[in-house]
């Protein structure tokens, strides 16, 4: 049995899956990984620029950065790695995905209960008054360099998307409702994830020291690959596809 049969056999064994997701079922739909061998964050310019503290000293130059990345999001589509998530939530075996990622794709994909752990480009909020923001039609008045920063249309105030930024804390009720999750779970499925960044990286741990089982689908290693029932190395949207048909979960005719 090859590591990704096996994999997919958990899988079917499984009744309280949750799957943790990281870059890498991101990249797959065409988004620049942050934290990778040729991400965003390893131009010191644009990780400064990209921070809380980046923001609270220069809202357009956060907006002027986050035009590397925002174009690449709002014309994201979902992959077939996203899909196999919402199909195994349709089918009741999978309780939730926990993701790193910002993009809205899990939801895009039809996922209900997403726990997105560094917040969301979608929303923003007013740095002044608080008032809630949908950002999707500043993102677009953006393209021409105008309207930068977006102002808050009641104090006009800066708004800052509900991203969780460097120097930025995690939201503490999402942190809780994904720990509590993944400590009741039988599978813990990591899509796309190093597991190396804080404190996602302590999420296979909970898991484990609660009994639940650990499948991990990455390219590159992990620190918790020796910990994991199995280790799949392989494109997410290969195995994914592998998976819906030998789970009689639909078409695998989806973007990989």
């Amino acid at each position: 049995m090859t590591p990704a049969e096996h994999a997919i056999d958990l899988i079917r064994q499984a009744s309280r899956i949750v799957a943790l997701s990281g870059a890498g079922i991101s990249t797959e739909a065409g988004i620049p990984d942050f934290r990778g061998p040729n991400g965003l964050y390893n131009d010191p310019g644009l990780f400064a620029q990209l921070s809380a503290g980046g923001f609270a000293r220069n809202p357009v130059g956060f907006y002027q950065a986050g035009l590397k990345l925002f174009p690449n999001i709002t014309r994201a589509k979902p992959t077939v790695a996203h899909h196999l998530l919402s199909r195994l939530e349709q089918q009741r075996k999978l309780r939730a995905v926990v993701t790193q990622n910002i993009d809205g794709l899990h939801q895009a994909a039809g996922s209900r209960t997403v726990f997105e752990i560094h917040g969301t480009f979608r929303t923003g909020h007013c740095t002044g008054c608080r008032t809630s923001y949908e950002m999707q039609a500043f993102y677009e008045s953006m393209q021409d360099g105008s309207s930068l920063p977006p102002l808050c249309t009641r104090c006009r105030a800066a708004i800052k998307p509900d991203l969780v930024l460097f120097d930025d804390v995690l939201p503490p009720d999402v942190w809780e409702a994904a720990v509590g999750v993944i400590e009741n779970s039988d599978l813990l499925l990591v899509f796309g994830s190093s597991l190396q960044v804080y404190p996602a990286s302590e999420l296979p741990q909970c898991a484990l020291d609660r009994g639940s089982r650990l499948v991990i689908v990455n390219l590159e290693e992990t620190p918790y690959d020796r910990c994991a029932e199995a280790v799949v190395r392989e494109k997410l949207g290969s195995f994914a596809g592998m998976a819906l048909a030998a789970l009689n979960l639909g078409p695998t005719s989806l973007r990989i």
